[in-house]
């Protein structure tokens, strides 16, 4: 600590590795002009860095809008305690919360309690001291974390609001089929033979199936893709549903007959569309991507109706490239993919034959031709270089799908990518061609089906729908219901409703469970909706 002079008043400045955290003539002059002038809007948390000294908190509290907070975060440990001896010789203990960096989960779990709130919408970083000086790196990247955290939580929002009552029915409905069905866990390390991964893009066409042995791979198809493989004669193994929406069933039209024939697997998101599973009636393996973090979902491992879930996907071609890794024997069998591009060239979205280019084709006409362009320079799209050179188009989301391969999967050993066309994602280039069948390799080997999941499955629906008709009861005659426990009425309202996100997170203020008339109301009517789907 050094002292320092600012006319009457005695201020300190502290040395820390040879250098000054604050001016040694005014010390806190910098942080209460920078806060003087920055702009704070309505909803915003603020990021405290190397708060030292705390300089500027009280002026910063003072100016801050309504529906805002404050956490404060150091990386070094010694400034950490020196910041925690200051902090409470304030009067701000309770506005401003203390962090460090050894426990990042706890810093998303805060940042996410936060957002719960629903009252977050930005961030906002102030720079306190010169402290951060010492960790800059980890700052900056901290920042644009806090930022992407916030951001994910708000697209989240607007997908669930618009699917996420189509996301829970499927799911109410898919869990009566959990025990005449498997989970992925049920056939892990199962598939002895290389796997080859198929998706619906233009790199499916670059595969030389002629000089490709289909008996050699156990193909994994999405759902998009099946129809163009069948065109050419190819049968895929495993087929992977995810979409929830009413508009894929017409990918599956016309190829039920021969998926049966071949005995495909079915592996199904418990949240996809309960129509196509019924329709295809094959053996079906349910893996479960937690579109929501939420007690329910803890709910459904707590009664052993799930094992886990899956990393949440957005791409259904990252989900079965997932799917694979979880199959294959060991390190040692290959997994080749293709048609995952996640970007296209010039006229042409998707592969030949899929349903994508045969609208195209039946709309076609002189003034309306096949080659989709429009596609190219549409809203949001953007040129970049293929794997080979190749000038490519890509969009926001097609783009973050390519990240998040690289990110997911870059560390597994013999994943190669055997298609010429789309992003590079960083794994080997390898070609199916002379990989012969090896009759001794199998493919997935299914265990004996149990009782347990049966009656676990059985279990949980009946205590769903008599925790449903309760809160209907309660909510409609109160404390005349026959389910009124004779305590607080809201209170046992509350503790029936709040871990059932799935009847009010759709709402666009169902972030969170409220006890206010108009929520009550709205989730009443959506008692009655999903109760019929349990019955």
């Amino acid at each position: 600590m050094v002292n320092a002079s600012q006319g009457s008043l005695i201020l300190s400045t502290v040395e820390y590795k040879g250098r000054l955290l604050y001016s040694k003539y005014n010390p806190s002059r910098a942080i209460t002009s920078l806060i003087e002038k920055t702009e704070i809007l309505k909803g915003t948390l603020v990021i405290i860095f190397s708060p030292a000294l705390w300089y500027g908190l009280k002026e910063l509290i003072e100016k801050l809008p309504e529906d805002c907070a404050i956490i404060a975060l150091e990386a070094d440990a010694n400034l950490e305690k020196l910041a925690a001896e200051k902090l409470k010789e304030t009067d701000f203990t309770d506005k401003v919360e203390l962090l460090n960096f050894r426990n990042s989960k706890l810093i998303e779990d805060k940042i996410k309690k936060l957002l719960s709130t629903g009252k977050i919408k930005r961030s906002l970083r102030i720079d306190f001291s010169a402290g951060i000086q010492f960790n800059r790196e980890l700052y900056d990247y901290t920042a644009l974390a806090i930022q992407d955290i916030i951001a994910t939580f708000w697209k989240n929002r607007i997908t669930l609001v618009k699917f996420g009552r189509l996301y829970s029915k499927n799911l109410i409905s898919n869990l009566k089929k959990l025990s005449v069905s498997y989970l992925l866990e049920d056939v892990k390390k199962t598939v002895e033979k290389p796997l080859l991964v198929l998706g619906a893009g233009e790199g499916l066409d670059s595969i030389n199936w002629q000089q490709t042995d289909r008996k050699a791979f156990f193909i994994i198809a999405v759902d998009a893709a099946i129809q163009p493989l069948l065109a050419r004669n190819i049968i895929p193994d495993a087929v992977v549903a995810m979409e929830s929406q009413q508009a894929i069933e017409k990918v599956y039209t016309g190829t039920q007959n021969k998926l049966r024939q071949h005995n495909t697997v079915l592996f199904a998101d418990l949240s996809s569309r309960k129509q196509i599973i019924d329709y295809l009636n094959l053996k079906t393996v349910f893996f479960a991507s937690q579109y929501a973090e939420e007690m329910f979902f803890e709910n459904l491992l707590h009664h052993g109706l799930l094992n886990n879930f899956i990393t949440p996907m957005g791409s259904v071609g990252l989900a079965a490239v997932y799917i694979a890794l979880k199959l294959r024997k060991n390190e040692s069998a290959e997994i080749y993919t293709a048609g995952l591009d996640f970007s296209y060239s010039i006229g042409a979205t998707h592969a030949k034959g899929t349903m994508a280019h045969k609208g195209r084709l039946t709309a076609s006409s002189r003034l309306n031709p096949a080659e989709n362009t429009d596609a190219a320079f549409a809203a949001g799209t953007e040129f970049i270089t293929s794997k080979t050179g190749k000038r490519i188009v890509t969009t926001k989301n097609l783009f973050s799908y390519a990240r998040q391969f690289v990110n997911l999967f870059n560390g597994y050993k013999n994943i190669y990518d055997c298609s010429s066309t789309g992003i590079n994602l960083n794994i080997p280039h390898k070609t199916t061609e002379n990989i012969k069948a090896d009759s001794i390799l199998k493919g997935i080997d299914f265990p004996l089906q149990t009782d347990s999941r049966k009656e676990n499955a059985d279990r949980f629906i009946e205590e769903e729908k008599k925790a449903l008709e309760s809160a209907k009861s309660l909510l409609a005659y109160g404390t005349q219901s026959d389910f009124y426990n004779g305590k607080n009425l809201a209170e046992q309202i509350e503790k029936l409703l709040k871990p059932r996100e799935y009847l009010y997170l759709h709402f666009p203020d169902g972030y969170s469970y409220k006890a206010d008339t108009s929520f009550l109301k709205r989730t009443r009517a959506e008692i009655d909706y999903f109760l019929k789907m349990l019955k």
